[in-house]
């Protein structure tokens, strides 16, 4: 069972217009909600390949019982601690012209140091204990930069590999703890890295560098160039090319490469070949509109013809 820790959820909110007109009323073309949050969206992937998952998170406020609400109708286990306040909402909105997403977030409810040890006790004290955990997305107020290093410290004591893809101060502290995955993006990596990354050599040496920071499997997502992978049971630095497709939106597609990969793990598949899930899982994410994820269908349609090459 893949358990996935969401510490500050949404409800994702995304509308369609022809353009976004300052200050005047604009009609929309189309309206879509759903849970929201990183680590949500890698339980939504797995639930929809036929995998076993938990999502933690807080949830607060009436948009808080939208949020379980939704969870129920995908048949998505979780567990959410309640907080005072509510459950943000966040709102992406496609316009034709200019072609192009803006994402509004908002910063979401302030939780306690006794809500963090209750959702704590939840996540450890879950039985049957997981078989990996992914910890992932940004941090609501109240919570400090170091949760994610201390979790991920408690987890190798019980033997839990632990999966981080945050950004900012989070990332960079939890890098410390060593975990057993990571997959920033470009401009996640180059700010970890404090340097500019253009070339590929430039982006092979990048995951090197985690590598000898002791994680132990390195995914670093390009978007439309796909993704490079390395890891301490391979040879090099390997690449994955995704066949051409037409883009509808990307949120959410570094989550669905996590959920995928994850999942091919889990199933004891070769690790490139995990890879390969994971690159279909994330094409096929932004071949859906807003901030619908994957479907199964399309990923396993799209899996035999992503390319993996040795690159370094």
């Amino acid at each position: 069972m893949i358990v996935t820790v969401t510490l500050n959820p949404s409800l994702d909110e995304w509308m369609k217009l022809p353009s976004l007109r300052v200050g005047q009323l604009n009609r929309a073309k189309g309206f879509g909600r759903y849970p929201g949050g990183k680590g949500i969206n890698v339980s939504r992937v797995i639930h929809e390949l036929g995998g076993h998952t938990v999502a933690f998170g807080f949830a607060g406020g009436d948009d808080g019982l939208i949020l379980r609400e939704l969870m129920n109708r995908y048949h998505i286990r979780h567990e959410f601690v309640p907080v005072d306040g509510a459950t943000r909402n966040n709102y992406k909105i496609l316009t034709a012209t200019p072609d192009a997403l803006t994402e509004i977030n908002s910063a979401g409810p302030a939780v306690s140091a006794a809500n963090l040890r209750a959702l704590a006790q939840r996540l450890f004290g879950y039985r049957p204990a997981p078989t990996c955990v992914v910890l992932s997305g940004s941090l609501p107020p109240g919570v400090p930069v170091t949760v994610y290093q201390r979790w991920i410290h408690r987890l190798r004591r019980l033997r839990i590999p632990a999966v981080l893809d945050a950004s900012g101060e989070a990332l960079r502290v939890g890098l410390t703890a060593r975990p057993w995955l990571m997959k920033p993006n470009r401009d996640e990596m180059e700010e970890l890295l404090q340097r500019r990354l253009r070339s590929t050599s430039q982006l092979i040496r990048a995951a090197y560098a985690l590598r000898r920071r002791g994680v132990s499997v390195v995914i670093l997502s390009l978007g439309g160039a796909g993704a490079l992978i390395a890891a301490e049971e391979l040879e090099g630095v390997w690449q994955a090319q995704s066949p051409p497709i037409q883009t509808d939106s990307a949120v959410g597609a570094g989550d669905s490469l996590i959920a995928g990969f994850v999942m091919g793990w889990r199933r004891r598949q070769p690790l490139l070949e995990a890879f390969r899930l994971g690159v279909a899982c994330g094409t096929a994410t932004a071949m859906t509109p807003g901030t619908e994820l994957c479907h199964r269908e399309a990923v396993y349609r799209l899996l035999r013809r992503v390319v993996i090459t040795r690159v370094g």
